[in-house]
């Protein structure tokens, strides 16, 4: 009920600004890496899960597709995908995720906007944690919505955009497997789950056009039901991220 007293007002005004403004800017393709660190914090009944506190360094890569950097007042959009891998002393993690996002631009001054957003999309996490006595594997996956606002900046050559928002996950599905043991699947709880990024863009149109972000993702996990290997079993991941890229 939280989430539609969101969407549905953001949603209504993308429509009708959507009516007034075309698209201000081409929409341009966003290739790059990403550099990583994620804590994870695993609690459970389960003593053989209870007080997992691990931080891990990761390294992917993005892409996406839109017009979220280089638009002005009017309709904006993008669409993208990241993957992302990290292991330390055994223990991996492998993390992926695609979303599409829809919003309108308004401005504020000659040269500064006020963006607001929704979106969809979907996340999938595996983490695996060896152990001397039981190996873990805890496996998430979630389609989500999304609502966010954002400040955007377009200076001669450079841009500048922060957004800050949620992703509401919805109906996901977790998996606990315990080494010796076997293996339960149970419902996830539905979560808020917030993000913060900020993005610039040099040589805007010109040269050779490059992005660099900063950005912090806060992901819960919480199985819905109770089960014998998977007692109150909640995952927090915070990751803390840098994004280097270029235009075409």
């Amino acid at each position: 009920m939280r989430l539609s007293k969101i969407l549905i007002p953001v949603s209504a005004v993308g429509l009708m600004a959507g009516s007034t403004y075309v698209l201000a800017a081409d929409p341009v393709s966003n290739l790059g890496i990403i550099i990583a660190a994620d804590k994870y914090e695993m609690n459970s009944d389960n003593d053989d899960v209870d007080g997992r506190d691990e931080t891990v360094g990761k390294g992917g890569i993005f892409y996406n597709y839109g017009n979220k950097m280089t638009g002005g007042p009017g309709t904006i959009f993008q669409i993208g995908a990241d993957i992302r891998y990290g292991e330390k002393n055994d223990n991996e993690v492998k993390d992926a995720r695609a979303e599409a996002d829809l919003g309108v631009r308004m401005p504020l001054s000659n040269n500064s906007n006020f963006d607001m957003l929704v979106g969809l999309g979907y996340d999938w996490t595996r983490f695996e944690l060896e152990r001397s006595n039981a190996d873990v594997e805890l496996s998430n996956k979630s389609p989500f919505a999304k609502a966010a606002i954002g400040w955007h900046h377009q200076g001669d050559t450079l841009t500048t955009r922060l957004e800050v928002g949620t992703r509401y996950s919805i109906e996901g599905e977790g998996k606990v497997k315990l080494t010796g043991y076997g293996s339960e699947t149970a419902d996830l709880k539905n979560k808020f789950n917030p993000y913060a990024e900020l993005n610039f863009l040099w040589d805007r149109g010109q040269g050779f056009p490059f992005t660099a972000g900063v950005y912090y993702t806060q992901t819960n996990y919480e199985l819905d039901d109770d089960y014998m290997l998977a007692d109150n079993t909640e995952l927090e991941s915070n990751e803390f991220g840098v994004k280097l890229g270029v235009l075409f």
